[in-house]
């Protein structure tokens, strides 16, 4: 990143960021003079993930990725930002440590706004503060609105299911139950005894429908195996989707529930920290 931040150009605007939308063209200036331009080169950092953090950044130009760390240590991509995106913004409001790592894709041109500036522009004007209050409030009853809409993945799946895999989902179902067992247990021994004993003379020779070796049921059961071999497929098919949408829900969720654990632990050792300072 550049050590030599400059002062944001005269004309600029920052009607583009959704935090800041709503204020005024006075208000408008009054923080764009407040902001410093930073230049990250391709593939360097902006910030890590657990960095002492003071600082929003507002994309001017360049692309840049948003990391946090998984159980293994492996950094999980959350988002990825291109101009007009912002992030770094919990940082103006409690200073704390960064909850993901920020990296530029390619180069990229920064507008940074720090805490200290931030309050200083609250200060001289209060009114901004009730609308970006409503612009947090707004985007906080966006996400709430979007979890509500998110669907049951099993109700999804069932909704975007065909006819045939209903079809074969329950032929599937059906021959792997002990009824379907039985039922052809007493089928084929039925089967096989009336046309031994039918041969034999024990029964009326034309109930000898299908004499040894038995050619008509093993065509039956020849082609009855190929049909359950493409249901049971299917349904195997489907089931291996199923499996890997949870997947991927439970490797998503478990990711953002370690990333609000590990923040979690680092405001209790804050508060300790100030604790044990009294």
């Amino acid at each position: 990143m550049s050590d030599t931040p400059t002062t944001a150009p005269t004309g600029a605007t920052l009607s583009h960021i959704p935090l800041f939308a709503r204020l005024d063209a006075a208000g408008d200036d009054a923080l764009l003079r407040r902001l410093t331009r930073k230049t990250v080169k391709e593939n360097e950092p902006v910030f890590w993930f657990g960095d002492s953090g003071d600082t929003l950044y507002i994309i001017d130009t360049g692309r840049v990725a948003v990391t946090a760390p998984d159980a293994d240590g492996n950094h999980v991509l959350l988002d990825t930002l291109g101009p007009g995106g912002m992030f770094g913004e919990l940082s103006l409001l409690d200073g704390g440590p960064r909850s993901a790592t920020v990296r530029a894709i390619s180069e990229c041109s920064l507008l940074a706004l720090n805490r200290e500036a931030f309050h200083a522009f609250l200060r001289e004007r209060p009114d901004a503060a009730i609308d970006i209050l409503q612009v947090l409030g707004a985007r906080q009853r966006s996400s709430t609105a979007t979890i509500r809409g998110l669907k049951n993945p099993n109700a999804a799946i069932a909704e975007a299911t065909t006819r045939w895999q209903r079809v074969s989902d329950v032929v599937a179902t059906v021959a792997a139950s002990h009824v379907f067992t039985i039922a052809h247990l007493c089928w084929f021994g039925g089967w096989i005894l009336i046309n031994t004993f039918a041969s034999a003379g024990w029964l009326p020779r034309v109930l000898a429908f299908d004499p040894f070796p038995f050619g008509l049921l093993t065509l039956i059961v020849s082609l009855e195996a190929i049909f359950l071999s493409i249901f049971v497929l299917v349904s195997q098919n489907r089931q291996s989707e199923r499996d890997r949408i949870r997947t991927d829900l439970d490797y998503q969720v478990n990711v953002k529930a370690h990333v609000e654990i590990m923040g979690i632990v680092e405001r209790l050792e804050r508060i300790e920290r100030v604790l044990t300072r009294r």
